[in-house]
Parts: structure tokens; sequence; C-alpha cells
């Protein structure tokens, strides 16, 4: 049984990045504190910890001492030591249990655990399947730490495959959706269903509504709850879907709140942040309704083009406090309605 957790206590996370920073946002307009544990000293999320912690990830010690000062504790991704969490979460309050993370931190057990729950995936193989005989394009993906189209590649020949990597058939794509879910401890709400487009592997835009059928909509829907039903764990949880000849295909979970997310700060009567705080502390989320709107990513080539535009168009801007850097993540702007901006440099 979950613990509930009243404001005024201390919310531990691990990690201190813009994700780390909006969870932070949230839990202090709630009136928690916030112990926070990462190893870049002028992470982005600091500037909202009463207590901060400069420490690896990996390190178990510091880990808990983040541990010993918090009621409850989160992350913002899932690249973090399992065995660590393995070890502490049997002495501490974490609400998403290190299995969920070492489940999803692997392409090969992620997409495994989805067909187990006959969630339907792309064709793949292991980098060491003595099956494979590639005659075609394939996507090679790393097994581990990837993101943002990092540690993949397009391969034809057995000769170009990598070890620990996931061979994955190439798919005629129509489009992707993510559906943001949050599991509290009476039920599972859905937070949003998220259409989105990439360029050069970072997400561009997403858009609420997504555009695609009622059956498309529920089956996602359907699938996401399937495996949160199947995982100890609490808070919001983010699944992505492939869309291909109007067939919905698993892509990945990750295990926490979504860039994709970021549009509910606009779009609901609650953003992922909020949910996922009230979750993780106990708390009832209930129903979350969204109004059509448009979300862009910044990145660090295009700040300048969205200071400017706040200027003319109305619209809510969100920056990090993070260094411009080309393909940086600094920020994201949100639109109320559907928006097209064609002129943002690529």
């Amino acid at each position: 049984m979950i613990n509930t957790i009243l404001p005024k206590s201390t919310i531990g996370i691990i990690g201190g990045g813009q994700l780390g920073r909006m969870l932070a946002m949230s839990a202090k307009e709630m009136g928690y504190k916030i112990a926070m544990l990462d190893p870049s000293e002028d992470c982005c999320g600091r500037h909202f910890a009463d207590i901060f912690i400069n420490s690896a990830f990996n390190d178990l010690k510091n880990l808990e001492e983040l541990c010993k000062l918090s009621d409850v504790i989160t992350f913002e991704f899932e690249n973090i030591d399992v065995k660590a969490l393995k070890i502490l979460e049997k002495k501490y309050n974490f609400v998403q249990s290190a299995k969920s993370l070492e489940i999803t931190q692997n392409r090969l057990s992620e997409k495994e655990f989805a067909r187990s729950l006959d969630i339907p995936t792309v064709n793949y193989y292991k980098w060491n399947d003595e099956n494979i005989v590639l005659k075609d394009k394939y996507l090679m993906k790393t097994l581990t730490l990837g993101y943002d189209g990092k540690g993949q590649k397009i391969i034809e020949s057995n000769d170009e495959i990598e070890e620990n990597t996931i061979i994955e058939e190439l798919l005629d794509l129509d489009k992707e959706i993510s559906v943001v879910a949050v599991k509290d401890r009476e039920s599972i709400e859905i937070v949003a269903v998220v259409e989105n487009e990439h360029r050069n592997n970072i997400l561009f835009r997403s858009n609420i509504p997504a555009n695609i059928t009622e059956e498309i909509e529920e089956e996602a829907i359907k699938y996401t709850k399937r495996i949160l039903d199947n995982f100890d764990y609490y808070g919001v949880m983010t699944v992505e879907y492939f869309l291909s000849n109007n067939k919905l295909i698993f892509n990945e979970i990750a295990p926490r709140v979504h860039n994709s997310g970021h549009i509910t700060q606009q779009s609901a009567n609650k953003s992922q942040f909020r949910a996922h705080i009230e979750a993780i502390c106990g708390l009832t989320v209930g129903k979350i309704y969204n109004k059509e709107t448009t979300m862009y990513n910044i990145l660090g080539q295009n700040e300048d083009y969205f200071i400017d535009l706040i200027q003319r168009k109305k619209g809510y801007l969100h920056l990090y406090e993070k260094e411009a850097r080309h393909n940086r993540k600094i920020g994201h702007m949100n639109f109320e309605g559907t928006v097209y901006l064609e002129d943002i440099i690529d």
C-alpha cells in the first residue's frame, strides 16, 4: 500500500535536468521541500532544490544520503544504477520499482515485456541471433543508453552488426503517438494522448488531439493501462507507439514524465508534473481533460527565434536556464490550438 506524503514533507529527485526542474517546480507549488541529486554542479533543476547533492548517479553512499533526507524518492530519467536502487528500495520509499527501471533501460527486455502482454512490436533480432540474415535496410540500436536518436544506425548487412544491439525491421511510418498515463493509489488515469513529429531524431512538435481514429486511441490506451497494471509503479509513465499502415506498434516505455507531456502544462487541467507528484505522494490525481494545443521544443540554435516570437505571438514560453548549444533542448513553447511554425531553423 502506498504511503501518503503530505506537503511540507521532502521529495527526493534523482536527476536535476529539465524534467527534475519541472517536477520540483510543481512540488514546491504544493508546499513540498525538494532534495535533489545530480552529477552536474550547475544543473538547471538545482535552482528549485532545498537540498542539493552533487554526485554521480551510481554513488551508493550519496544516493542513500538523498534517501535519508526524503520521505519519497523519484527519478527524472531511467539511466540510473539499477543495482543501487535494488538495495535502496528495501529500506526507503521508492514507489517506482527498480524492476520497472531494469526492464525499460534495455530495448530488448522492453520489447520482450511488451510481447509478453500481447502488445504488438516491430520485428526484431538480438545482435548475436544466429538466424539473422539481413537482405534489406534495418535499424540497429544500442541495447542501453540511447535517446534522441543517439545509439542508432541504419545497416544493410550482417557484417555491420555490432555487439549489444537490437536489430529492428524498418517500418512504413504513418506517425508516432505517445500516451502519457498516471497510476495513483486508486486507478490509472490518462494524462494525454499526443501526436509527435520528429526532426533529426529529436522531438520537434507535439499536438493534442492526436489525429488518429477513435479505435486506435482506445487501443493505445488499453495497451498503456495493461503495461502499468503489470508494473510495481506509481506516478507518470509514457508509452510511445508507431502507427504503420494504420496498425499500432509498440515502440518504448519512459518510466517518468516525458518530453511530449510538456504540452499538458497548457493543454490539461492538471499537468503531467503535478499528476506525478500527487501520485507518488499517495494522493488521488482524478480525471484529466485536455484542449487543443501545440508544443514546440526549443533547441539551442532556435533560442533567439522563440524569444522574438513571444513578442509577436501569444504563447507560453518555458525556458530551462540551460546554456544554448546546437540541438540541445533548452526549453519549449506551448500554443493554444493548432499552430504551424515553418520558418524555424533546422
